[in-house]
């Protein structure tokens, strides 16, 4: 009788492969040619970009108070208290850069006007005071007569008026213009005016704002 491993030890051994296979095929599962595993079909997650803030040694440090050449030598103390009671609800309001922002606001207004611009108007001035410059643009059209007015130059001189009422704020500024006027007829000759004359004009218009409010904008309510 041989040593070798006899026939039923083999049929057994063969039995217990076969379900090692099975129960291997059941969990790992099978794969068929050049498929790629079902890991690498998913979507790849992307890396969210995260801002990137980077602070050095100035931004650490706490920005400097902007310098207010007007108010430092304003000598009318009922009116500087009143600036800084606007400033308090407001800090980032210097006196110096609004006169900067109304000389702007006159030169635009003045423009829009001569122009018939009421959308420009419309964004700077009051509801009323729009109506008012509303009704004199339609007149003005309605003539055959056209009169020209020219802005030579024009100057926010001064802070007139300061005051802060809940949160609006309210504040009237003197400007000193140089102007040119002449009416001109129907055929663009001129009729009345000289050209070379410039007149000096004086106007005190009022600015009015909510300081507690996002938007930055002033208003003019009277002219």
């Amino acid at each position: 009788m041989s040593e070798g491993i006899p026939y039923a030890d083999i049929v057994i051994l063969a039995l217990v492969a076969g379900f090692i296979l099975l129960r291997l095929r059941s969990v790992l599962g099978t794969k068929i040619g050049n498929d790629n595993p079902s890991y690498f079909n998913r979507p790849v997650a992307q890396d969210k970009q995260e801002p990137i803030v980077q602070l050095d040694e100035k931004s650490l440090k706490p920005k400097r108070e902007e310098p207010d050449n007007y108010l430092a030598k304003l000598d009318n103390v009922p009116l500087v208290d009143a600036i800084h009671t606007i400033k308090v609800k407001d800090p980032q309001f210097t006196a110096t850069r609004f006169l900067e922002g109304a000389k702007g606001a006159f030169e635009m207004v003045f423009d829009a006007f001569a122009k018939g611009d009421k959308q420009t108007l419309k964004m700077l001035l009051s509801d009323t005071i729009f109506q008012e410059f509303g009704k004199e643009i339609a007149e003005r059209e309605g003539h055959d007569e056209k009169t020209e007015t020219t802005l030579v130059s024009v100057e926010a001189k001064d802070i007139t008026h300061a005051e802060l009422v809940s949160n609006m704020a309210h504040i009237t500024v003197l400007f000193l213009s140089e102007q040119v006027t002449v009416v001109r007829n129907a055929e663009g000759a001129i009729i009345e005016g000289d050209p070379s004359e410039i007149n000096h004009v004086e106007d005190r218009w009022v600015f009015e704002r909510d300081v507690a409010s996002k938007n930055p904008n002033w208003k003019i309510i009277e002219t």
